[in-house]
């Protein structure tokens, strides 16, 4: 183990682990994979004695549901994906309840949606509730509530929920738990010399090109690679480190305190402080404006509020006091911050002078 991972592995104190469908769900039978959750109790309970605190992200409930209603691909129908999600969801709160009890540590579950992100007071909740599960010595399961949730309160896969947890939560490290050993120079299954990168100091637009958008993991599970190194991206810009595994090899407690396989990616030096984050990565904004180059200039170069001279269009339907993103007329995404005018009422007044700010510069965040 390197001086400089081992500094700041030591250093960790709060761990969100995120659990992927592939090291979750069987892949012969569909049921869960039992055997890797007891070792994964296990683990957390080194963990958690040698003082971290933990918060686990499931995914498997959708997969572990198909195998219990007979399907032998994830369904197409929203609704059909529900009812999976629902029947899987019991299997898999039960086997960690089992495996948890047995190391004498207590589970929680917390299911979410997007809106407990978008809005401030619950999310500020949420934090709180989490803070006083850790003080109760008790790991928070969490999942997105897949039984009930629509399109428009969707967080997006479970690579971004975690991205989300550990954000809101100032997590030291999250750890991403797949079937692949880290991330790659090149696809490890088509090229028999891909190199595996033991240390990633920034997620730039060369590692993101290292894995293809949209792809999705397999018949079970959702976010690829591409999605892990956006969550990977979000985290570490706030100052959050991650790491990379293959989770039917390695367990949580060898990241920390043993030379494990897998790709450590360095945080930002600068901690981004908790309303900054909330802006920049956590929250989903419900719609968009374009701003002009002279917009632009003002506010990364002077700290300026958005006015509505300087808005060229507006797309979404949004209310005031939403949060929406800010493009140039490149449809380049540079900022995010809270509207003071609703879409409609924006779309009449873009373009005009002497109004209040459309964005004030402290409810803004530049990219």
């Amino acid at each position: 183990m390197s001086d400089l991972r081992k500094n700041l592995l030591a250093e960790t104190k709060r761990i969100v682990i995120k659990l992927g469908s592939r090291v979750l769900v069987e892949a012969g039978t569909r049921g869960v994979n039992t055997a890797f959750i007891n070792k994964l109790a296990e683990s957390v309970a080194v963990l958690q004695e040698a003082g971290k605190e933990i918060a686990l992200v499931t995914s498997g409930a959708i997969g572990i549901g198909m195998g219990r209603m007979g399907y032998s691909k994830k369904p197409d129908n929203i609704a059909d994906k529900q009812v999976c999600a629902a029947v899987g969801q019991i299997d898999l709160m039960h086997a960690y309840r089992n495996a948890f009890e047995k190391q004498k540590i207590a589970v929680g579950q917390i299911l979410l949606s997007a809106d407990d992100f978008r809005d401030r007071n619950r999310y500020k909740n949420l934090q709180n509730i989490l803070i006083s599960m850790l003080k109760h010595k008790t790991i928070p399961v969490i999942n997105e509530n897949d039984s009930v949730v629509v399109s428009e309160i969707k967080v997006g896969d479970n690579d971004k929920l975690s991205s989300d947890v550990a954000l809101f939560w100032n997590a030291d490290l999250l750890l991403l738990f797949t079937d692949e050993d880290g991330l790659f120079d090149s696809n490890p299954k088509t090229n028999a010399s891909a190199r595996l990168l033991n240390l990633v100091p920034e997620v730039n637009s060369e590692i993101l090109n290292l894995a293809k958008p949209g792809e999705a993991g397999s018949a079970v599970s959702t976010g690829g690679m591409y999605s892990k190194l956006e969550a990977v991206r979000a985290v570490t810009r706030s100052g959050c480190n991650a790491f990379l595994a293959n989770g039917t090899k390695v367990l949580p407690h060898e990241v920390l305190f043993e030379n494990a396989l897998g790709t450590l990616f360095l945080g930002n030096a600068k901690k981004l402080a908790s309303r900054k984050k909330w802006l920049s990565f956590v929250s989903t904004p419900k719609g968009s404006i374009t701003i002009d180059d002279g917009g632009v200039n003002a506010i990364r170069k002077k700290h300026a509020s958005i006015l509505p001279v300087g808005v060229v269009s507006v797309s979404g339907n949004f209310s005031m006091k939403d949060l929406i993103d800010v493009k140039d007329v490149n449809g380049n995404k540079i900022a995010r911050g809270i509207s003071k005018y609703d879409s409609r009422e924006l779309k009449k007044v873009m373009r005009m002078k002497n109004l209040d700010e459309a964005i004030h510069k402290n409810d803004l965040v530049v990219f």
